[in-house]
């Protein structure tokens, strides 16, 4: 029940009584005015009673049952308010009280038929109209449930949009730093192609001005070991300048995927006699304390080009001196290192020791650090060597550690230095 309900059935309550006052008063019932209004509240109060019937009827009965069971009601409650309140207050129909008890139960039942026939299609329209609001309700729920999960729907796919979109720009970030990183990487490897040949063709220039000299004094015996010895300088820096340039055709993180397992001691002595020439010029020794039976699982391209940097670090910073190179291996990690006279500025062995291999030099300290230093600390993070610089007592050391699995394997051939 709904305030529709109370309303609709105190105007049907209240206009009964309304309709049958002008008869009762023409029936001269307004000289009794006490009785005439009792009675009239009595009817009042029995049509309200039928009408909350009727409906509860119609709610739980549809058609036929509901219909003949609201007729009963309006004739059982016009019996019973009657009996109830006749005593007090006379009652229309009922104009004298000689009738027998079966004559007053069927003129009170037609009175019951009368009422329902109001009470009944006020009630049924009722119903319908209480019923057609229900469903606009039910509707208008039904909209708002269907928006809710419309925007709920929207909502999610908003998100789930933002968090592609998010994952886009991450991947577009990332992108970005590698291209950036790569593009570093090469412009250092060609800066590499001329810092790491300018010491062996200073070589090169130095023995052609002696064969010069010797020619001038006609020295053929000399001019033959000077020959021999700048073809071979000349044969070993063609197999390093195009094996750079080969390595440099290709992208950066292709070439990282290329390891291969290194014999370490082999690998040193290649580079060792790459710059032997101009070793010798500069008045240094190498010594060489390293386990032939070493190899580590890296990139041999990048390896090389560390390892030729530090060696031609280490040359340029020693005159007359000693450059040790050791390497030994423990059931963890090889470790391979090169040690030389003279000491570095505090600046360059901070730098050398940062974690960080993203913070580049600026331009101006390039040629502080060196082109070469620099290369040495961006391909050993990249290779996940660990690189450590220590400089005490005008003593410079430098130490690689390679957390690959170590393996012992027999070199084919070692050449003697």
């Amino acid at each position: 029940m709904n305030k529709y309900l109370h309303k609709a059935g105190l105007i049907v309550a209240a206009s009964i009584p309304l309709f049958v006052l002008p008869a009762r008063i023409s029936e001269g019932q307004l000289k009794d005015p006490v009785n005439l209004i009792g009675s009239e509240i009595v009817i009042f109060l029995m049509c309200l009673t039928c009408w909350y019937a009727t409906n509860m009827v119609q709610q739980k009965y549809r058609g036929w049952p509901g219909l003949l069971l609201s007729v009963l009601c309006c004739c059982l409650f016009s019996n019973v308010f009657y009996f109830t309140f006749n005593p007090i207050f006379k009652d229309f129909p009922f104009r004298t009280a000689q009738n027998p008890i079966g004559i007053k139960i069927l003129m009170l039942c037609s009175r019951g038929i009368l009422i329902s026939m109001i009470l009944i299609p006020a009630a049924y329209f009722l119903k319908r109209d209480r019923d057609a609001r229900n469903q606009r309700k039910e509707n208008e729920r039904l909209a708002i449930e269907k928006v809710k999960i419309e925007n709920r729907l929207l909502d999610q796919a908003v998100t789930e949009r933002t968090e592609a979109l998010q994952q886009t720009l991450s991947a577009l970030e990332v992108s970005q730093e590698i291209l950036e990183h790569q593009l570093y990487i090469q412009s250092r490897l060609v800066a590499s192609i001329t810092h790491d040949i300018r010491g062996p063709f200073k070589f090169l220039i130095i023995v052609s001005e002696e064969i010069y000299r010797l020619a001038q004094n006609k020295d053929y015996d000399q001019i033959g070991n000077y020959t021999l010895e700048l073809s071979k300088s000349l044969e070993t820096m063609y197999g390093f300048v195009n094996n750079i340039l080969e390595f440099t055709k290709l992208p950066v993180h292709q070439k990282l995927d290329r390891s291969e397992s290194i014999n370490l001691a082999q690998l040193v002595k290649d580079k060792v006699e790459l710059f032997e020439g101009i070793i010798n010029t500069n008045g240094n020794q190498v010594h060489l304390d390293i386990d032939p039976f070493i190899s580590v699982t890296s990139n041999s391209n990048f390896l090389g080009i560390v390892i030729h940097n530090l060696l031609d670090n280490s040359n340029k910073n020693t005159r007359d001196g000693l450059i040790k190179i050791a390497a030994y291996a423990d059931p963890l990690a090889v470790k391979l290192s090169l040690e030389n006279s003279g000491s570095v500025s505090h600046e360059t062995l901070e730098w050398v020791n940062m974690k960080s291999h993203n913070t580049y030099p600026e331009l101006s300290k390039t040629e502080t650090y060196g082109i070469g230093l620099i290369l040495v600390k961006e391909i050993t993070s990249l290779l996940g060597i660990q690189l450590l610089m220590e400089s005490t007592d005008n003593i410079t050391k430098v130490t690689l550690t390679f957390p690959e699995n170590v393996t012992e394997t027999k070199p084919e051939f070692i050449k003697q230095i």
